[in-house]
Parts: C-alpha cells; structure tokens; sequence
C-alpha cells in the first residue's frame, strides 16, 4: 500500500550547510538581478551603454562574486569545515577507502576535462540544426534539456544518497554545483571576456533572473528547517515542470529581450 509504503518517512540534514549554500546563490540571484534592471534603467536606443556603462558594472560585480566564492570556500574549508561537515548521525559507517591515488585523480579529471571541452564545441555546432529539424526553442534546449543530459552522472549521484537516506550529500551535490556555477564560472568567464577582449556582461535578461530568484527562494523555503519529505520533492518537480512549459513555447527571436 501507497501510506505503508511512505510511512510518514522525513529525512533530516545540516541546516547550516544548505543555508550557507542558498545564501551564496541568493547572493548571486541580487548580482544578477541588479544589473539586468541597471541595463534596464540606462539604456538609451542609439547610445553605446553596453561599452560605457553595462561591461564596467559587470566586471566590477564579476570581481566581488569571485571574492564572495573565495570567503566562502575559506569558510567551508578552514574556519567551519566541522561545522560544515555532513552530519550523519553516528551510524557507525565504515570510512571508504580511496580507489585512485590524488595523482591518477587529477590526471584522470585533466584528461576527462578536456574531453568534455571538446565534446561542448561538437555540440554548440550541432545545436541549429536540431532546433532546426526537430522544432524545439532553442531556449528549451539550453536551458532545460542540456542541464539534464549534460548533468545526468551528478542527478543519479544525489537520487542514489537520497535513497541512501543521506539528503545532506544530496542537496550538497545539487545546491552546491549551482553556487559553483552562478558565484564562480559565470563571474570567471566575464573576467576571461575582458581579458581577450570579448564584451561578456551579467545581464541574462528578465526572464532568467527571475526564474533563477524565485528558484532560490523556493528551495530556501524547502531546506529552512532541516527536513525533507516526499511533497517537497513533489513541489520542486512541479517547479521545474512549471519552468520547462515557458522555455518550451518562448520564442527563439526574443533572445534580446530576455
């Protein structure tokens, strides 16, 4: 039976961890949100806002992310790495013993990474002609699509803790890839930009900010207290359900709208 089979069952985690996390992401949401609405606010049909006003803006903010990332990898890892540390309750686990040597790690992660780099470039070419042929938005496709395919290893990772009864590594896999993603490589390829010369801002457009701001609120209002039961998870599906039908029908030639 469905209720014998759910048995009221809530699973318990770090507060302080996923706290942290979310914090950092919100941090990243108000960056983002901020420049797309000083974009907003200053732009002048005609005039070159983008050199003069909207790159400065963005690296200034790129350099202070980048910086917030670091306190926060320094929080984590010397000043509250045991307050940090995933809290499983004593249950007597035995500690895991290492497959690969941290020399035959880094070389494998080298050789892996340079893989999925050139991987991405086939991919980025092909991707016209499946929005071509196969008659999706391409915002769907990079948005909702390519997260899922190209994050796969990382979902199977945090559904195999989840059924472990382990959330905390769970949510640490998920919340923490995306406080990597929006306070370190986004602010990191602004600054890239700027080096080789290339205009990058941090202006993703209303639509993307908003969807990432209430994203983060949501899941905050999900790891407040510290449990997890199956209709948050439920919610959160619902969400990215809810998320997936607008990127579905946006048009493609409103990318400079967003």
């Amino acid at each position: 039976q469905i209720t014998s089979f759910v048995s009221e069952k809530v699973q318990k985690f770090s507060v302080m961890s996923a706290l942290v996390n979310t914090s950092m992401l919100l941090l990243s949401c108000l960056s983002l949100s901020l420049v797309t609405v000083f974009h907003s606010e200053t732009f002048v049909e005609g005039e070159p806002t983008m050199e003069s006003v909207l790159l400065p803006v963005s690296r200034t903010c790129s350099i202070i992310i980048i910086a917030a990332y670091c306190a926060y990898i320094f929080f984590q890892l010397v000043t509250h790495r045991e307050a940090m540390a995933e809290e499983e309750g004593g249950d007597g686990d035995e500690e895991e013993e290492p497959v690969l040597s941290i020399k035959t790690a880094i070389g494998v992660m080298l050789v892996v990474t340079m893989l999925v780099a050139y991987s991405s470039e086939l991919l980025v070419d092909a991707l016209d002609g499946v929005v071509e042929q196969g008659h999706m938005s391409e915002h769907f496709i990079g948005i909702i699509l390519l997260p899922i395919v190209g994050n796969a290893c990382e979902h199977a990772s945090a559904v195999r803790f989840a059924i472990m009864d382990k959330p905390g590594l769970s949510i640490g896999i998920a919340v923490g890839s995306c406080t990597q993603i929006s306070l370190f490589v986004v602010p990191f390829a602004v600054l890239v930009g700027w080096m080789i010369d290339q205009p990058m801002d941090l202006n993703f457009g209303s639509l993307n900010t908003t969807v990432m701001s209430i994203s983060v609120i949501v899941v905050l209002s999900v790891v407040v207290d510290g449990c997890a039961n199956w209709l948050q998870g439920y919610l959160l599906v619902s969400g990215y359900l809810i998320i997936a039908v607008l990127y579905w029908y946006l048009p493609n030639k409103m990318e400079t709208e967003l």
